[in-house]
């Protein structure tokens, strides 16, 4: 045993034969594996969202359920500030843990319409 534990891994995996029988083996590489970032490729075929996108998901959600709450005059005055401040509060763990030239403004009542947009 070496001091590296995955590379040991590997190599009994490959001593057991485990990649004979790869699907594609033998097949070139097919192209949409050399776009974008390989490392999101592979979260994405894992079906894996980071946190940040995820929090980007809540956010957009929070948006478009007060838009709507408003269009059905279900929500007035006070309430909006309040549901506003809290969209704030999730803008604000959004840019605390996304990559920080994705970080966004926080959202207002005057602007909610066009922050809708901004969240899509």
């Amino acid at each position: 045993m070496s001091r590296d534990l995955m590379s040991d891994i590997y190599k009994e995996y490959e001593n057991r034969g485990g990649f004979e029988n790869l699907a594609g083996k033998g097949k070139p590489i097919p192209s949409e594996a050399f776009r974008g970032e390989p490392l999101n490729n592979v979260l994405k075929n894992a079906n894996y969202l980071p946190e940040w996108i995820q929090q980007q998901h809540r956010v957009k959600a929070a948006i478009l359920e007060l838009l709507t709450k408003i269009i059905n005059a279900e929500i007035i005055g006070d309430e909006i500030d309040k549901e506003v401040k809290e969209i704030n509060v999730k803008v604000k763990k959004y840019n605390s843990i996304c990559p920080s030239l994705l970080q966004k403004s926080p959202v207002t009542k005057e602007t909610l319409r066009f922050d809708k947009d901004k969240w899509m």
